[in-house]
This record gives structure tokens, C-alpha cells and sequence, in this order.
């Protein structure tokens, strides 16, 4: 009997408790959602540099991230729990609340086979740039889908990031046009801007060839380098603004309201110098500082923030540079594609013979695509080549392991976190032939110096916030992923969570 109540106790002890909420707090409404998602922002931003964020609070004034911190439910390592963290996947991850395999974005480009060409993951070859390629609905979709009278706005300097966010039914996604630095949307959402976006034109058509200065360096405001710097955050959340203003929202009292924002100056910024440059911190303690004049405004908008959701995240993180990790004496290094398909195609021709034709059609993100017209020529099965180049791609420094197509397909992922992250991303028709596993720290050598393409600590954990009245504030402890988003979004707007969500419902309420 002792044991069976020893039993009992352990088991209630390690058991998730779960808290019920009443009928009458369940079927409140926020009038508005604001979701924003700052590009590239690693978890340890707001641990490292919190001490110097604006105060929760100064009077009646709110701060940025300290107010957030403070007053929402804090998860302060949120995590993505795929085998590739970037920017398109992961804005469709949070809006979806599903995995690429089941939400169709497994990167911000990939090989089309039938195509036979790299296509950007929000092309659309009727419109130009939509949400085509999303397989799936966002929160929003469903919110509009249950008969709401709702508004939903994306804005970003990235159109991937304003498209994923807003998803199928968007009334509106926003981006920069860097050719001429103007706001842009597609013919998906409309023939013609609204008029409060001309009027933003117009301020940063004014600001031509303007020189200003940010953490002493100068550069023109209408300029790529202006879009990697302060500039770029505060036209984003100007526009974010005037969108509350212009198109009246969260005023409507039967429906609930959605903008989302996703800041990418911070990826930018953060591809040239990596998570560790002085730049960073600056760049975080401006962001900040910029997040409390909107969340003022916010509240100006709104008379309080007591009917709003805010959530607070990241489309992926960042490991450090190359430099950075050598110095703490830690393995790290830039792997060459030059190097990996001299020593895969000279395995390949002394195995089956030289081809007049390249074994491989592309190559993208260590996803490596091979040459069917070859493998025709040649009479060779795909598994046989996929199994030579392998090997060949094993051999490579920095290179952990590499899967191929035809062992995944058979259902034989690797053992342990990387096999799982592996089913969560892999898309028959868009994942290579072979992928490549790069060892930690190291990734892809390129025009960045550093980037994200790894599901390790470093580049899938990210911070999650979210405010409203009916959350428990509080820093939490378990752990939450990010697809868990949009399914407790849809807990609170009272629909349905998107078609293929996978995430819970978190125990926030």
C-alpha cells in the first residue's frame, strides 16, 4: 500500500497540471492582436542586455521589452525544433503553428524539380509574390473563416516575412520595394495602396540622399545600408502606426483585428557582424527603445492595452562568427560548396564514369539536388548515387552526417534530436536528394559573415512574450515551441486552430 501511494504522489508530482479559466473569461475577445517578430533575434538579447532597456514603466509612459517582459507570460528560450531555422519557414511556422512538412515552406528557396529551377519560396507566378505556396491556413485564416468581420495587416521590410505572417486572407501585406525604396504590396491583395501608404512613401521619398548618423556610422536614408540599421525599424513600425490609425484598428467591438510586424533590419545587421558586434546590442537597445514609442502609441491608439494581445518572438537565432567561436577555442568554420562538389563529382566519375552533364542541377541551404537526365544517360539508380556522393560528402571537414532521399523516404531518419528535427522539415517534392548536416558552428561559406541554417541551440531558440489580459504574467520555465502560437492564439479569439497546427494550447491562461 506504501508503495502504491509512493507511486500515486510521484506520479501527480511529475504530471503537467493544466488550469481551467471560467466560461466568461474564455469567451472575452481581444479587439486586437499585434504580433511582432523581430528577424534573427536570439534568445540571450533580452537576458544579456536587460539591464540597460527602457523601465516597464516611467509614469504613464511604457517601456519596450521590460514592459513586455514584465506584464506578459515570458518563455524566455522558446524553440523551433526543426533541422533548418530561416526566415520564411520560421514566419510560416509561427503563423501556422505547423512544422515545413506539413506547412509546405521548408526554406526560403528550393529546387523545383518539375520547375527545374530554384524557386523563392513566395513566388507566384500569377501574382508575383503571394502566399501560394502556403499549404496550409494561419490563425488569422481562421479567425476570417468563422465569419469575423476582421482586418489583417503584415508589414515588413522582407515580403516573405509580411506574406507568411498575414497568410491566405490577409487584407493587406506590406514591404520594401529596394530598388526604390518605396512600400510595395502585389496584385493578391489589391490593385492599389491604400492612401496612408502613399503618405509613408511620400515622408521616405522626402528623406532622398539624406545623410544621418546611428552609432556613429553614416549612410544615406534611402539606401540597403539605411534598411540594415535604425532606419529600417523605425519606417517599420511608422508604417505599423499608421496602419493602427489609418485603417481604425481594434476599434471594432465584434470582431478582432490583426497586425503583424516582423522588424528585419536586425537579420541584416546581424548577417555582417554577427550576435556578438558592439552593433548588436546597440541595434537591441534602439529596437527597444522604439518598441515603447509604439506600444505608447498603442495605448493612444487605443485608450488602454487591457482589450490587446501582444506576442513577442523570433523567426530563428543566430550562432557566432567563425572568428568569434576560434578565439573561445571553440571548432568552427565556413564549409565551401566549391570543395564539396569537386570531391562528390570526382567520386562520382571514378565510380560510374565521367558525364558530359553536372551531377547535380542545384544546390541550396546543403540541400543537393541530382541531375535525373544524367541518371537516365548513365542507366543508375538514384539510391546508388545518393549513396557514392555520401560518402563523398561525409569526408568533408565540418560536415556531421548526410542523409539522403531514398533512406528518408523509406522512413530512416537518424537516431536522437537531428532525426526528429529531419521529419519536421523534410518535403518530398522541395528537400534535396542529399542533405547535408554541418557540425556545430559551422555553416556555409557565402556572401554573409555568419548565418543560420542548423536546428542547434543556437539558431532554433528564440524568445516568446505574450501580453493580454486574460495571460498570467510571469517568466515560465517549461518549455514552449514556437508552433504553440497560433494554436493559443486561436484558444483566445475562440476558433479553430489552422489546419495542420501541431502545437498546444500553452498552460498560460
Amino acid at each position: 500500500m506504501k508503495i502504491l501511494n509512493f507511486i500515486l504522489a510521484v506520479s501527480l508530482i511529475s504530471s503537467p497540471s493544466f488550469s481551467a479559466i471560467s466560461l466568461e473569461k474564455f469567451q472575452e475577445r481581444p479587439k486586437l492582436i499585434v504580433l511582432i517578430v523581430i528577424d534573427q533575434f536570439r534568445a540571450d538579447y533580452l537576458t544579456r542586455f536587460q539591464s540597460q532597456f527602457l523601465p516597464a514603466t516611467r509614469g504613464e509612459k511604457l517601456g519596450g521589452f521590460n514592459f513586455l517582459m514584465q506584464k506578459g507570460a515570458y518563455f524566455p528560450f522558446a524553440e523551433y525544433d526543426v533541422s533548418q531555422c530561416m526566415t520564411c519557414s520560421g514566419h510560416a511556422i509561427i503563423s501556422t503553428g505547423s512544422y515545413p512538412s506539413a506547412n509546405g515552406i521548408v526554406a526560403n528557396d528550393y529546387y523545383d524539380r518539375v520547375k527545374k529551377k530554384i524557386v523563392y519560396c513566395a513566388d507566384d507566378e500569377v501574382n508575383d509574390l503571394s502566399p501560394n505556396q502556403l499549404t496550409t491556413t494561419t490563425f488569422s485564416d481562421e479567425l476570417k473563416n468563422s465569419g469575423a468581420s476582421s482586418k489583417v495587416i503584415g508589414i515588413a521590410l522582407k515580403d516573405r516575412s509580411a506574406i507568411m505572417l498575414g497568410g491566405h486572407r490577409a487584407d493587406m501585406a506590406l514591404w520594401m520595394n529596394t530598388s526604390n525604396f518605396q512600400w510595395q504590396t502585389s496584385p493578391y491583395y489589391g490593385k492599389k495602396l491604400p492612401s496612408w501608404v502613399d503618405e509613408a512613401n511620400k515622408k521616405i521619398a522626402a528623406d532622398f540622399d539624406k545623410e544621418k548618423t546611428w552609432n556613429g556610422k553614416k549612410y544615406v536614408a534611402n539606401s540597403k545600408l539605411a534598411m540594415t540599421l535604425d532606419y529600417g525599424v523605425n519606417i517599420s513600425l511608422a508604417l505599423a502606426e499608421q496602419a493602427l490609425k489609418s485603417e481604425k484598428l481594434g476599434t471594432k467591438a465584434s470582431a478582432t483585428d490583426v497586425l503583424a510586424i516582423s522588424l528585419s533590419s536586425h537579420d541584416s545587421l546581424g548577417h555582417s557582424l554577427g550576435p556578438n558586434a558592439h552593433e548588436m546590442e546597440a541595434m537591441t537597445l534602439h529596437e527597444d527603445r522604439k518598441l515603447a514609442d509604439f506600444l505608447n502609441a498603442l495605448q493612444s491608439h487605443l485608450g488602454s492595452l487591457k482589450d490587446v494581445v501582444v506576442v513577442l518572438t523570433a523567426d530563428h537565432g543566430i550562432p557566432p562568427t567563425v572568428e568569434y567561436a576560434s578565439a573561445a577555442k571553440i571548432d568552427s568554420g565556413k564549409i565551401d560548396y566549391l570543395e564539396l562538389y569537386r570531391k562528390v563529382y570526382d567520386r562520382l566519375d571514378q565510380k560510374f564514369g565521367k558525364s558530359a552533364k553536372p551531377w547535380f542541377v542545384a544546390s541550396k541551404y546543403f540541400h543537393f539536388y541530382l541531375n535525373e537526365e544524367v541518371l537516365r544517360e548513365k542507366n543508375l539508380s538514384a539510391s546508388n548515387v545518393e549513396a557514392e556522393a555520401k560518402r563523398s560528402l561525409q569526408e568533408v571537414k565540418g560536415v556531421s552526417l548526410v542523409v539522403t532521399k531514398t533512406d528518408l523516404e523509406k522512413g530512416l531518419f537518424p537516431p536522437g534530436e537531428i532525426g526528429l528535427q529531419l521529419q519536421r522539415q523534410y518535403v518530398p517534392q522541395k528537400s534535396g536528394d542529399l542533405i547535408v548536416i554541418p557540425k556545430p558552428f559551422y555553416f556555409e561559406k557565402g556572401d554573409n559573415v555568419v548565418t543560420h541554417i542548423t536546428g542547434y541551440s543556437y539558431d532554433r531558440t528564440v524568445p516568446l512574450i505574450m501580453m493580454g489580459k486574460k495571460f498570467k504574467p510571469g517568466v515560465y520555465s517549461q518549455k514552449a515551441k514556437v508552433i504553440d502560437i497560433a494554436p493559443t492564439l486561436a484558444f483566445t479569439l475562440g476558433v479553430i486552430a489552422p489546419a495542420t497546427s501541431e502545437g498546444k494550447v500553452l498552460d498560460i491562461f
